[in-house]
């Protein structure tokens, strides 16, 4: 009978121990999206000297190598998106304004589509897989990549801030960038070589 008081006491208190550090993680990773761009210094970041929260992209920025599997199960890398336009939305479950977004960034994807381009849409969130925000990309984007909280994709690009997107030219430049769709444009500026 102790040894099963003890292991009762045991299994309780690594359970608690586990919650508290599930929470920290969750708490930091919040803190992290949110914070001001003052927080995270950045070689594009002006959000300092008055302006707009910066992206961590900027136009004139390579496309990062990349691997990673899509809701589908399939592999995309940046090869899959080199020698045409392409268009990636880096969205989080923990953000209204990423689920707001979907039909702005539809009409977005639609031209980028229509144009021979192709459209890449990353969810981060611990259901990223089987959320109903990327069941709801699945037929704007062409990829849709689901991450856990580390957001792989989204660290390859340096992204701090959500929902961000990006047009990138067929030389893998990125033409224009934005933290919302407000700063993206009606159409992506061609890039320069």
């Amino acid at each position: 009978m102790e040894y099963l008081v003890a292991g009762l006491v045991l299994v309780a208190a690594l359970t608690a121990l586990n919650l508290v550090l599930t929470l920290a993680v969750v708490r930091r990773w919040r803190a992290r999206v949110s914070t001001s761009p003052a927080a995270h210094p950045h070689r594009h970041d002006s959000a300092s000297l008055g302006g707009e929260p910066q992206l961590g992209i900027a136009p004139g920025d390579r496309m990062p190598g990349f691997s990673a599997i899509t809701t589908d199960g399939a592999t995309v890398t940046n090869d899959e998106l080199a020698g045409r336009r392409a268009l990636i939305a880096f969205l989080t479950l923990d953000c209204a304004s990423c689920d707001d977004s979907v039909p702005e960034f539809g009409e977005h994807a639609r031209r980028v589509r229509d144009a021979g381009g192709q459209v890449l849409a990353t969810v981060v969130g611990v259901d990223a897989a089987g959320s109903e925000l990327a069941a709801r990309l699945v037929g704007v984007a062409d990829y849709v990549v689901p991450e856990l909280l580390d957001a792989p994709v989204g660290a390859a690009f340096g992204v701090r801030f959500y929902p961000g997107f990006a047009h990138y030219g067929p030389d893998g430049v990125a033409t224009a960038t934005s933290v919302g769709l407000q700063g993206l444009g009606e159409t992506a500026r061609p890039s320069v070589p």
